[in-house]
């Protein structure tokens, strides 16, 4: 996922007693993150998708879901990679769009939980427009651009990631060619890096942090009847723990592309580290539904389905309470001023 290929000369490569140390923890951390993975997510998507009555929030969660989903059911095949040092079996075709996929579903996750952060500011800032014009049918038109926005901007890797074979050690790699001339490849990895910097870091947590600021500064100034806190804090916990996991993923690149003097071997160790954490986020989103807000010991006497369908039930009929509370009192300062 880097510019520079670890695997070249992968025989007389220094480096390749790193990469065997590394191996077995690498493959347990990705063992991990796919086996939550794809059991909370496909617990959320279950419930979600075919247990639940459809509403705009569940449906923002159900796309963030999928997302997870499948970028968790392609960990396989990256624990295989490892496993044989590297070579890739599966092809040129297969390299270019299991890789575009993993770009793809990392940025629509940070898509929607940027969404999601619009969306409650919307209804705590505009209750009676949000109650007018927040369906389902819109929802659904903001999901579709979303992918395909997403898709867009992850298109370039189909081009980028290419299959380079080892004449000598019979063995081939998976790997981005930005292109043959190194000043050239060099250039358009730091224009795939900035862009990726910019609209999957600086700006979703730009919108977030305006969206909860304004949430917050707007809920100290209305009374609303007392409810339950826990919708909010799934939401503020989700995007902490967003930003906590793919902050070093975007931070490490950034200080190489500052030309920052490090080890060649801190670097490889960091960088599969940060990859190794960034990844992890795939699996939280489920756990945050289930625990938080609520006594872990409790939890564990409960089914998980249940849990997480009487999270998004409760989010959902709170959603309601507020959208009716901030509605009211609009209609009160409307009277008052007429």
């Amino acid at each position: 996922m880097d510019y520079t290929d670890p695997y070249e000369n992968i025989e007389d490569n220094q480096y390749f007693n790193i990469f065997q140390r590394l191996k077995v923890p690498i493959i347990i951390s990705y063992s991990i993150t796919f086996i939550l993975g794809t059991i909370g997510n496909g617990l959320v998507i279950w419930i979600a998708g075919f247990r639940m009555k459809k509403t705009v929030d569940i449906l923002w969660f159900l796309n963030l879901a999928v997302a997870d989903f499948a970028f968790d059911i392609l960990f396989p095949l990256q624990i295989t990679e490892w496993i044989m040092d590297g070579h890739w079996p599966l092809g040129q075709i297969m390299c270019k769009i299991i890789f575009t996929v993993l770009f793809l579903n990392m940025s629509v996750s940070t898509s929607f939980l940027m969404i999601i952060s619009l969306d409650r500011c919307t209804s705590v800032m505009c209750p009676v427009w949000s109650k007018n014009h927040r369906t389902l049918k819109l929802a659904s038109i903001i999901s579709s651009m979303v992918w395909s926005c997403c898709f867009l901007l992850s298109s370039p890797y189909l081009a980028f990631f290419d299959i380079v074979h080892d004449s000598d050690t019979n063995i081939s790699y998976c790997i981005p060619m930005y292109a043959e001339d190194h000043h050239t490849g060099e250039m358009r990895y730091k224009v795939m890096f900035i862009a990726r910097f910019i609209f999957m870091f600086i700006i979703p947590f730009s919108i977030i942090i305006i969206c909860y600021s304004l949430i917050t500064s707007r809920l100290r100034r209305i009374r609303s009847r007392s409810g339950s806190s826990r919708p909010f804090k799934v939401i503020v916990t989700i995007v902490l723990c967003f930003f906590c996991f793919w902050f070093p993923f975007h931070l490490w690149p950034f200080i190489n592309y500052m030309n920052i003097e490090i080890s060649s071997n801190v670097d490889i160790v960091m960088t599969q580290v940060v990859y190794c954490i960034g990844f992890f986020n795939s699996c939280v989103n489920p756990i945050v539904y289930v625990f938080v807000g609520r006594d872990f010991k409790k939890s564990l006497f409960k089914s998980i389905p249940f849990l997480l369908e009487s999270t998004f039930r409760e989010r959902y009929e709170t959603e309601a309470d507020h959208q009716y509370d901030h509605t009211m009192v609009a209609t009160e300062m409307e009277t008052f001023n007429a």
